[in-house]
């Protein structure tokens, strides 16, 4: 065989060596590689649920972060409500311990009203006979009453005692007013009476031909002269509402 021919399949043979060595060499590399890429990726994936596990674990601690703090608040706010509420009843306590000692004093507070409210009636009926004798039947019939409602047992004693401070109210009105009605004098005859608060009781015929006043000090009536049968008269239909109120010269009876 030829030496040169020789020498060329030996360089053939030697390239094709080398060529299926590198072949082999960079599959061998490539497997390399792409096992590294596997690992890389493995491990990235790793990494991000490792993430997504911090993620969670700081959004819950964060939870429980606010809610610890909504807790704190909250309980602050209790402690606040207690202690106000000690307070509460500590005061209610109190009360609660003079209600008590009132409802034991109840008992004697009853035995001592029921002579005050005849004492009051009794007062009143003095009173009534000492005024002037205006409207003394009504008020005579309305201190009647109150004894009646004394001597009543199925009147309660705070309505005994809510209709005798009625009758006190009416008869301090009376001082504060000033009233006409028609009623008749002792001898029969029908008349105008006028009262003017408890300074002036006066009365005038029909005819206004007789007027007079009562005279405090002498319990009897003072005949008055015609100078005072206008003003009378005037006073009589101020009171009844049938003019207006204006100024009018009257007698009074003065305190001494």
């Amino acid at each position: 065989m030829d030496k040169a021919k020789v020498k060329r399949i030996a360089v053939s043979t030697a390239a094709v060596a080398a060529i299926l060595l590198g072949a082999t060499a960079a599959n061998a590399q490539e497997a390399q590689v792409k096992s590294i890429v596997d690992e890389v990726n493995a491990a990235n994936q790793i990494a991000q649920a490792s993430q997504q596990k911090i993620d969670g674990i700081n959004d819950a601690t964060e939870k429980l972060f606010v809610d610890y703090k909504s807790v704190l608040k909250t309980n602050a706010g209790l402690r606040a409500y207690n202690a106000q509420q000690r307070r509460v009843i500590s005061r209610q306590e109190e009360e609660i311990g003079k209600l008590k000692e009132s409802i034991g004093q109840i008992d004697e507070i009853k035995r001592q009203i029921t002579p005050l409210m005849l004492d009051m009636i009794e007062d009143l009926n003095e009173f009534v006979q000492a005024d002037i004798p205006f409207l003394l039947a009504e008020r005579e019939e309305r201190i009647a009453s109150l004894r009646e409602a004394m001597d009543n047992p199925n009147v309660s004693d705070p309505e005994r005692f809510r209709v005798v401070l009625e009758a006190y109210k009416a008869e301090v009105q009376y001082g504060r007013t000033y009233f006409a009605y028609e009623d008749t004098l002792p001898d029969g005859r029908s008349v105008n009476f006028v009262r003017l608060g408890r300074v002036g009781f006066y009365y005038q015929t029909k005819d206004t031909t007789e007027t007079a006043a009562w005279n405090s000090e002498t319990k009897s009536w003072d005949l008055l002269g015609a100078d005072f049968t206008t003003p009378v008269r005037q006073l009589i239909r101020m009171a009844l509402r049938r003019t207006q109120t204006d100024v009018t010269v009257l007698p009074i009876s003065a305190p001494k």
